[in-house]
Parts: C-alpha cells; sequence; structure tokens
C-alpha cells in the first residue's frame, strides 16, 4: 500500500513540473512571437469611422474678420492609418480630431476647404488617408437688421356683412429685430407676421402671431433657418370692417336743357363694387355715380375710372378684386353727322360787361352731333342751339377765345360730341366813353 502511494506521489509531482515547463514554454514562445513581430513588422494599419469633424473657427483670420460658418456639408468623417503595434489600441475616434483648414479665408463666400485630422494623445500616426478629404463650407458675416412687419391672416374672415381689410392690420411692435447671416438678411423685402387662426369676426379682434414669412423682392418666399426673430411673436390687432354691394352709375353732368338721358346706354364693368368702412359715422352710399360730359359720348366711348380716385377723401375702403370700372356707351343704332354752323346761329349769353358788345369772329364752326341713326340724318344746323356763355370769362383783352356749348331742342335724344372754341371781340357801345365803361362791372344776360 505504501508503495503504491509513493508512486501517486511522485506521479502528482511529475505532472505539476510538467504543467509549470509547459506554461513557461507558451509564455516564452508568445515573447517570442511579440518580439520577432515587433521587430520584423513595427507598424500597423487601422480604418477609423465615425470621426466628429469640428467647425470651430475661433483663432483663424476668418474669425479675426468677423465670419462664422453659415453651413458645412459634412458632420463626420474616416480615416485610415498607419501607427505603431504598441500605439494601436491607444487610436480610437476619441483621440483624433478632424477640423477644417481655414487657412487665408477673410471674406465671405463658398468655399471647398481641406480637412485636417491630428492626434490628441501624441500617438503617431502616418500614411494617414481621409474620406472626405475636403468640405464646402458657406462663410459669411452674422448681423442684425430691423425690419418693417406687414400682417398676413390667410383664414381670418369677416362675418355677415363685415370685412376684413389687410392693410388696416397693425402689429405690435411695428418691426422685429431678426439676426442672420449678412448675405440672408439683404436679400429680405418684406417680413410678414403671419397668425393661421381660422375665424369669423364680427368686431375688430387681437391676437398672437404663428409664425414670420420672408420674401425677396421677386415674392419668392425666403427660408428662415438660420435666422433668429426678436421679439419670437408679435401682437396683431384686426379692425372689422361693415361692408355694403354698391352699384355704379353714369351721371351726365352737363346734359343740355330738355334732353333725355335715358336714350344713352353704357355697359358697366364690373356692374358693382364691395365697399367698407370701419367710422360708424360714415355711411355707406347706395350707388357710385361715374360722372361723364356730354362731349366725351362719341360712338365707340370706353373709360376706365379709377374707383380709389372715386372714393379720394371719403373714410370709405374698396374692398373689391379690382381699382377699375370700365363704362362704355353702346353704340348700337347710333350714328354721327358733322355740320357746319355759321357765326349768325352762334349766341353769346351772360356779357361780363353791359357798356361792351361781344361778337363772335369765327365765320363758321364745324360740329359734330350723335344720336339714333334714322334722327340724325334729319337734324339740319339751323336745328342746333350754339351758344358761348360768357360768364366768369376773363375779357381784358379786346379778343379772346371761348368755349361754346351746342344743343338739340328739337330732338331730345340728339347731342353733340364737338369740344371748340370761338373767337370774342369785345367793343364799347356806341355814346360809351372808356372812362365810363372802366366805372360800371355790372354783369348782364344779353344773347347777341
Amino acid at each position: 500500500m505504501s508503495i503504491l502511494k509513493n508512486i501517486t506521489k511522485r506521479n502528482i509531482k511529475e505532472a505539476r513540473s510538467n504543467a509549470m515547463l509547459l506554461l513557461i514554454a507558451f509564455v516564452c514562445a508568445i515573447a517570442s512571437w511579440f518580439i520577432i513581430a515587433m521587430t520584423k513588422y513595427p507598424s500597423d494599419s487601422k480604418h477609423i469611422s465615425n470621426i466628429p469633424l469640428s467647425r470651430d473657427i475661433s483663432g483663424t483670420a476668418a474669425a479675426d474678420s468677423g465670419l462664422s460658418v453659415i453651413e458645412c456639408n459634412v458632420d463626420h468623417i474616416s480615416v485610415s492609418l498607419d501607427c505603431s503595434r504598441t500605439d494601436y489600441n491607444r487610436i480610437s475616434s476619441d483621440s483624433l480630431k478632424a477640423s477644417i483648414d481655414f487657412k487665408n479665408i477673410t471674406t465671405p463666400g463658398v468655399y471647398t476647404l481641406n480637412i485636417k485630422v491630428e492626434s490628441t494623445n501624441d500617438a503617431e500616426i502616418s500614411n494617414l488617408n481621409i474620406s472626405p478629404s475636403t468640405v464646402r463650407v458657406e462663410l459669411d458675416n452674422y448681423e442684425t437688421k430691423a425690419f418693417v412687419l406687414k400682417a398676413k391672416v390667410p383664414n381670418i374672415s369677416g362675418g355677415e356683412n363685415k370685412a376684413i381689410n389687410s392693410a388696416d392690420i397693425t402689429c405690435e411692435p411695428g418691426e422685429v429685430n431678426i439676426k442672420g447671416p449678412a448675405s440672408k438678411l439683404a436679400s429680405i423685402a418684406e417680413c410678414y407676421a403671419v397668425s393661421n387662426l381660422e375665424k369669423a369676426l364680427d368686431s375688430s379682434y387681437s391676437l398672437n402671431s404663428d409664425e414670420y414669412q420672408l420674401f425677396s423682392e421677386d415674392g419668392t418666399q425666403i427660408s428662415s433657418d438660420k435666422l433668429t426673430f426678436d421679439p419670437p411673436i408679435v401682437n396683431m390687432n384686426i379692425p372689422v370692417l361693415t361692408q355694403k354691394t354698391v352699384k355704379f352709375v353714369p351721371q351726365i353732368v352737363d346734359a343740355p336743357s330738355g334732353f333725355d338721358t335715358d336714350c344713352l346706354n353704357f355697359t358697366i364693368t364690373p356692374e358693382t363694387a364691395i365697399l367698407a368702412t370701419n367710422n360708424t359715422e360714415t355711411k355707406l352710399p347706395d350707388k357710385i355715380d361715374l360722372k361723364l360730359r356730354i362731349s366725351e359720348l362719341d360712338i365707340g366711348f370706353s373709360k376706365d375710372v379709377l374707383i380709389s380716385n372715386l372714393l379720394m377723401g371719403t373714410n370709405i375702403t374698396n374692398m373689391s378684386d379690382t381699382d377699375t370700372v370700365n363704362i362704355s356707351l353702346n353704340s348700337e343704332g347710333l350714328a354721327s353727322r358733322d355740320l357746319t354752323v355759321t357765326n349768325n346761329n352762334i349766341h353769346t349769353t351772360n356779357a361780363p360787361h353791359e357798356n361792351y358788345d361781344y361778337t363772335v369772329l369765327t365765320q363758321q364752326l364745324l360740329v359734330k352731333i350723335v344720336g339714333p341713326a334714322d334722327i340724325v340724318n334729319e337734324v339740319t344746323a339751323a336745328d342746333l342751339d350754339v351758344e358761348v356763355n360768357l360768364l366768369g370769362a376773363d375779357d381784358s383783352m379786346d379778343q379772346f377765345p371761348y368755349a361754346v356749348t351746342v344743343s338739340c331742342s328739337k330732338y331730345n335724344n340728339i347731342w353733340s360730341v364737338t369740344s371748340s372754341t370761338v373767337n370774342i371781340k369785345k367793343t364799347l357801345k356806341e355814346g360809351m366813353t372808356t372812362q365810363a365803361a372802366a366805372g360800371s362791372n355790372t354783369t348782364t344776360t344779353k344773347t347777341g
């Protein structure tokens, strides 16, 4: 039994000795391989992805020129490099710094610049390959500029018989300070405070804006990216107007006595306008008069009138889609004719001075008449009443021109489109002296 125990102990000691020798041999082999590898292959290659690209511009000539990075088309890069085996595990995306080379950049613009990479822990790297190797960078000065605000409320409307005039909406404050790239600020022509609230209003209303909208000179909307607004929101005050639809009505302002204006037939486009006011003391009219002179109404007559001119001096606003109304004479069935009137049929009235005679020097006057074709052909020169109304005339000269008016009392649907003058001669009445005439300044009505 003791012999077996001795054999067992001896075997265990030998096994332990062999294991120790085996371990020592393994360690020696590893050390030998490492020494050989380090001697024969001192460096290794490595690829690292997802390295952040720094946009820091501080300390560069670009920063000294007041420039900032507005846009950069690269966020992360990858590199392939060689390093010593001792530094292999020390090199990672955290130990490498990727930055942009802003060398010699001093003016705003868009540049393609090189990317540089360096170690932050003194690990030695070589054969560096950067992907991508360049970056597209936009540089500009950041500025702050004030813009006058306009209001835009596309979903706000007036209730029944009510209207909203966008030009009357005010913003508080009336200006906004926008900070951003100088080149972008320079492209802004209009700035709107916008509310997208949907609401029908019966009375004045205030609300806060939701956003800002920017537009260039040609109406192109400009993105608000890279811009900041102060204040971020504004208050918008919306007055509500009372509105009414009214008709346009032609009005002849100088129709001869007895002339039937109903014989004139016009086409008016548009026939109505939408008027509005926010003044409770202003009454909206039932119609809008389109004033015309009889001498305008030749065959083919057509005239554009600005509605804003018709409303000038009132508290009334045109809410229609157009500011122009056209009035045209319907010429179907009408004809025109030229007649020659001699000075025997031209009469003066309302002489400025009773001590002078006023004589028409013009021997003949060509008069153009318009009316129904069957009647125009029957009219003669003797049927026309040609008058020179001297009321208010400046007769400081012995001879002077003065306008005539033409009518036709025989027919109430014939009118003249003649706008002419005749020459008038002033002579002292028989038996009157110049001194006596000068002392008299009485205006009388006389037909000569």
